[in-house]
């Protein structure tokens, strides 16, 4: 028996009620001191946003495309408590410098470089996703003697017809992207991490122009085979290739191909993940990195 529309209503006020409640205690809290505190790096005329902390061997984190440091958050913590860890937002991304032009993998690779040299950093293990997987792989064949390892996830490194359609459509589609990236991926965790400034507390990339501008540039300019090439034979470094199960932007047949063209590499799947397996599936990423980076 339907209820009566009377016991209806007032089931409904009653739960709009406790939403507001909830809404107001939520707002009245203060907010949880964060981890950690964000930092200004000044590599050339670019400004890059960064995290840094633990102690050790240097790790440098760098995030995909339409991402920011913040996708690394659940890896970092994990490898700070044994490395000196940093996690930096690429131009054009998060909160870092968004110019209009620049975007090539080399490019942004020597402002991978340029960022340590502001860190004082000799020499790293570099670690990139997606995009980032090929900007650290462009970095070691730039600078081998700065490059300890690589540990290169589901990256952007070489092509297949799926990988050319996805790129096809974000160019088609970037206005509705656009839309949806900032609610999926903000550059902010008050929780974890504190920012450099007021200015940069109160960043969105909604609605900001230059942002929009930039991922069009990215599209453009960056070389998402940048391996298929025959640049394969030119990274020296050990090499852990770690690949979602399931990756269906860049597939696991991509990874099982890759593996055989590197010098020095192996392949580890993260099982039951996707093309972002450190968000994912973070403490299996952070063990596979930790046993690498043991493996005389």
């Amino acid at each position: 028996m339907r209820p009566p529309r009377t016991a209806l209503r007032l089931t409904l006020a009653g739960a709009v009620a406790v939403a507001a409640a909830l809404l107001v205690s939520t707002a009245s809290e203060p907010d949880p001191r964060p981890n950690h505190r964000a930092f200004w790096i000044d590599s050339g005329a670019k400004r890059l946003r960064a995290v840094r902390a633990g102690a050790g061997a240097t790790i440098v984190l760098l995030h995909g495309y339409g991402e920011s440091l913040i996708a690394w958050r659940a890896v970092f913590d994990r490898l700070a408590h044994r490395a000196d860890v940093v996690a930096l937002d690429l131009p054009g991304f998060g909160l870092s410098s968004k110019p209009a032009s620049g975007y090539s993998t080399d490019s942004l690779a020597a402002d991978v470089l340029r960022a340590l040299d502001a860190l004082g950093i000799e020499r790293a293990v570099l670690v990139g996703h997606s995009l980032g997987g090929a900007v650290a792989a462009a970095a070691s064949i730039a600078a081998p003697e700065r490059v300890r390892a690589l540990v290169l996830i589901d990256p952007a490194v070489v092509t297949s017809p799926r990988l050319d359609e996805a790129v096809r459509r974000l160019k088609t589609a970037i206005a509705e992207y656009e839309i949806l990236r900032p609610r999926l991926t903000s550059p902010h965790d008050r929780a974890w991490l504190a920012e450099p400034d007021s200015e940069s507390t109160a960043y969105t990339t909604a609605g900001d122009s230059t942002y929009r501008a930039a991922l069009q540039a990215v599209l453009r300019e960056f070389d998402f085979g940048y391996l298929s090439a025959g640049r394969s034979q030119l990274v020296r470094a050990p090499t852990l290739l770690i690949w979602g199960e399931f990756d269906q932007l860049i597939p696991l047949e991509l990874g099982e191909a890759l593996v055989r063209e590197l010098p020095n590499a192996r392949l580890e799947i993260v099982r039951r993940s996707w093309h972002r397996p450190h968000v994912e599936r973070p403490d299996d990423v952070a063990a596979l990195i930790v046993q690498f980076l043991d493996t005389p």
